[in-house]
């Protein structure tokens, strides 16, 4: 689908990307304060938020957040126009926006970028934060001056609760449920509470304290075929060099903490503290049997090795062999943010003002065994008659012909810690309705080290070598259940207890050689420190005259890299190196809103962003590997300049009833710098203190462009006119159609390409039916996020994709009180799988993970 009118269609827009008006804090409690109710309080108040924006916003507010039944903030969000989520275990976790990869979105806490504690990456994990503590999530997919630079696909605010957000002086609400999963039994149980109220002789202080807890035990089931090639005659024009079946156990808890005091001694002046903490824990158990039966594709049938049906469908292999391994990993991750700010009137002028301190985490041990076959395995016979095919030994391999080949064992750890300051001026001009000028500064400085460690022990000599039997190793076989009434058997597992106890000890003796090259390697060429300094200043003037209002900004950006890492140069040469870079961005953006009518918007946008390289590209660390005269060189590039894109918007919007919505708007991203792996060649040159005839790096380079153009398009409306009991009916739907073009500078020699952009979904859309009279509420929600390129590659053939992702959800809920209410709730109802596939071909199928259905009951009280 390619939509090339629309940037014709944008081009056309008057002005600036539209961004969210940033919300007044100086607001006494009153009657139009924060009410909980309902999900029809909910859906006004989001359009409220949507409708007062100076620009393009849409969010998710509280009442949303508890409506539906979603674990976190990724999954909140997805139900949103034009976001697309990426799901790992069953849960979101990656947010894309407008076709944006997620590493190019920003994400701040009430105004405060919150960094991220994923290692080396950009893109925040939203699994790890609950939504339960939160008062809103604002996504602002176009922006004004005063909003973070950060941001090609949207800036992503978290908005935590305030005592002052609820109608009553003293509240508590609680949240209590406990669950049924369908493929291993286990009861995930999770709850929430918040504790919140304002005193003093005129209410002026105020504190709110909120806690959150979940624990879900669970099993997934996953095939992951391999690396498909090319094969004359084969149904599917080609094989997969080997079937992967894997048996996941997992432990995910996770643990959120909020709090905030206010103070408000007068209509001009509030004070604030405010905290925020999340830690998300997994622990993980992998058993995985790998069944290798086409590696050689076309020179295997060409031996007589691998023999084909005449139908192509089916055949038998004789160059085969059996991995068995078994993985088990610990996952840590958290966030601790905290704030003090305030805001403060003089006449005509308003000064906000802030701090905050943003502290990261990230602890990833683990450890992989891996045994193979000793004597071979025998033919396998394959069936390729459905999309995921079967391939099953005639013989099947037993514990004494799995014979240890390799131990890893891995441990990353990563630390981010961050200050940020900003102090704004605003003053009203008296023109219209609402005109201002606001200028300000913010600084944001951040320290970030990521270190990795990966210990590699291989089999020792013939004499020295053990057997899964032979060591008394082997545990009982596991079902694989991967749906259709499809089951695979792993037999034998690796008994996890029997092998830890049978390793401790033994590393670097006969039985388990230390291979000090890979794991030299493995502990250098990752490992980096760095610091970053943005020191950012606007200035914004929006004029309001009345059917039309202008509002126009600049913002200047400067940042100051200084990143360190390690250069490996052959096989024991450590290099320490350290780069510095600064670059200053320019970002203007225009905003013009037309308001024909009271229930009528148009908004017609321009602004510029960027999107900063992620640090793993940026790191100077790399391997130098001689060869002779001649050296292969893998790096990073701190000289990276950062993605730059000039949005153009324009949409419209009909606030045709209370509660309603239909808006429909065209989007367009012209976007330079794109980042891609380049290769390139250097004559008689020197690196790492050595000189060579020819020198061959492979490092992130900046590209030439890229550009999105999408439509989007939202529909909401409760149905109050109609009689009796169907006057409860509601629905919510959107649609967004997107098509991207990224040029992929060619590797070496070679013409280049063009394909999508990496998470970018052509089609994404989502509806909600929703019911709400007297005590009964229910929703049935829906979402579509379509197929996704993950990783693209100088051969078409290699490219990896994310396949249609469809969620069915369901919550009823039934109020036994005005205070009491009673809910159940259904989470992947059609027991949807995550599956991936290769090559732009939807039969390469590389991953087929089934995670089945979650059923849950409790309680929620608010007092």
């Amino acid at each position: 689908m390619r939509i090339e009118f629309l940037v014709g269609t944008a081009l056309a827009a008057l002005g600036a990307a539209p961004a969210f008006a940033q919300v007044e804090e100086i607001a006494p409690a009153s009657e139009d304060a924060i009410v909980v109710t309902g999900q029809r309080a909910q859906l006004e108040r989001s359009i409220a938020f949507k409708r007062d924006a100076l620009g393009i916003t849409d969010v998710a507010a509280a009442d949303e957040i508890g409506q539906l039944p979603d674990r976190n903030v990724a999954e909140v969000i997805e139900r949103l126009p034009g976001v697309g989520v990426q799901y790992d275990q069953g849960e979101g976790r990656y947010v894309a926006v407008r076709g944006v990869p997620s590493d190019l979105n920003s994400y701040t806490v009430n105004g405060f970028e919150i960094g991220n504690p994923d290692g080396n990456t950009r893109r925040l994990p939203l699994d790890v934060i609950s939504g339960q503590l939160l008062n809103r999530v604002e996504v602002s997919k176009l922006k004004t001056a005063d909003q973070e630079g950060q941001g090609i696909g949207a800036t992503i605010n978290l908005v935590t609760q305030t005592a002052f957000d609820f109608r009553e002086p003293f509240s508590i609400q609680a949240n209590v449920q406990a669950g049924y999963q369908e493929l291993n039994d286990k009861v995930p149980v999770r709850g929430d509470v918040s504790v919140g109220g304002r005193f003093g002789v005129d209410q002026q202080f105020g504190l709110l304290l909120g806690g959150s807890y979940s624990r879900r035990d669970f099993q997934s089931f996953g095939l992951y075929p391999d690396d498909w090639a090319l094969v004359a005659g084969a149904a599917r024009d080609g094989l997969p060099i080997n079937l992967k079946y894997t048996d996941y156990r997992l432990e995910r808890e996770r643990i959120g903490a909020t709090g905030s005091f206010d103070w408000r001694p007068s209509d001009d002046h509030q004070f604030h503290i405010r905290g925020i903490y999340s830690r998300f824990t997994e622990d993980e158990y992998r058993q995985r049997y790998r069944l290798d039966f086409a590696d050689g594709g076309q020179a295997l049938i060409d031996s007589g090795a691998l023999v084909l049906a005449p139908n192509g469908l089916a055949g038998t292999s004789t160059a085969t062999a059996q991995r068995s391994d078994l993985r088990l990993e610990y996952k840590e991750k958290s966030v601790l943010a905290g704030m003090i700010g305030g805001t403060s009137r003089f006449g005509d002028w308003t000064i906000d003002y802030g701090a905050a301190r943003i502290h990261n985490e990230v602890i990833e041990p683990n450890q992989l065994w891996q045994f193979r076959n000793v004597s071979p395995v025998g033919p396998v016979d394959f069936d390729f008659s459905e999309k995921m095919f079967t391939a099953m030994p005639r013989t099947a391999v037993g514990a004494s012909n799995l014979q240890f080949r390799q131990y890893s064992e891995q441990d990353e750890r990563g630390e981010e810690d961050i200050w940020a300051f900003r102090l704004d001026a605003r003053r009203e001009l008296g023109l219209g309705r609402d005109s201002f000028v606001r200028f300000g500064a913010k600084y944001r400085t951040t320290d970030k080290s990521f270190d990795v460690a990966n210990e590699i022990y291989n089999r020792g000599s013939a004499a020295n070598r053990f057997t899964l039997a032979g060591a008394g190793l082997a545990g009982p076989a596991a079902e694989v259940r991967v749906g259709n009434g499809r089951t695979y058997l792993i037999d034998p597992t690796i008994d996890a207890d029997l092998i830890r106890a049978y390793t401790e000890g033994k590393l670097g003796s006969a039985l388990f050689v230390r291979d000090a090259a890979t794991s030299l390697v493995n502990a250098t060429v990752s490992d980096l420190d760095l610091s970053e300094d943005v020191l950012a200043g606007y200035a914004v003037a929006n004029l309001d005259f009345g059917t039309v209002a202008v509002t126009a900004g600049v913002r200047v950006e400067h940042t100051k890299l200084d990143i360190a890492g390690f250069q490996l140069a052959g096989a024991a040469s450590v290099l320490p190196v350290a780069q510095k870079n600064d670059y200053t961005n320019v970002l203007p953006s225009l905003i013009v809103r037309i308001t024909p009518a009271n229930d009528v918007i148009v908004r017609a946008g321009y602004s510029r962003s960027l999107g900063r390289p992620s640090y793993a590209s940026l790191s100077p660390g790399g391997q130098i590997t001689p060869e002779g005269d001649e050296a292969d060189v893998s790096l990073g590039n701190p000289a990276l300049r950062p993605y730059v894109a000039d949005s153009l918007d324009l949409v419209g919007e009909y606030y045709f009833a209370q509660g309603a919505l239909l808006s429909l708007g065209a989007f367009a991203k012209f976007i330079k710098n794109p980042i891609f792996s380049a290769t390139s060649q250097i004559g008689n040159g020197s690196i790492g203190g050595a000189d060579y005839v020819r020198i061959s790096v492979t490092q992130p380079q900046n590209g030439e462009s890229a550009d999105i153009v999408g439509l989007e398009a939202a529909y909401q409306q409760q149905f109050t006119f109609l009689p009796g009991l169907l006057s409860g009916l509601g629905v919510n739907l959107n649609l967004t159609l997107i098509d991207s073009t990224l040029r992929i500078p060619a590797a070496g020699e070679g013409t280049g390409r063009t394909t999508g952009f990496p998470e970018q979904s052509d089609l994404l859309w989502g509806a909600q039916l929703f019911y709400q009279k007297g005590p009964v509420e229910a929703s049935l929600a829906y979402h579509h996020t379509g197929r996704a390129l993950i990783a693209a590659d100088a051969d078409p053939l290699v490219d990896q994709y994310n396949d249609d992702l469809r969620r069915l959800d369901a919550k009823a809920s039934f109020a036994v009180t005005d205070r009491i209410t009673l809910f159940v709730e259904g989470q992947n109802l059609t027991d949807e799988p995550t599956r991936q596939y290769q090559g732009g071909r939807r039969d390469w199928v590389i991953q087929n993970e089934r995670y089945g259905r979650t059923f849950w009951a409790g309680i929620s009280a608010h007092f």
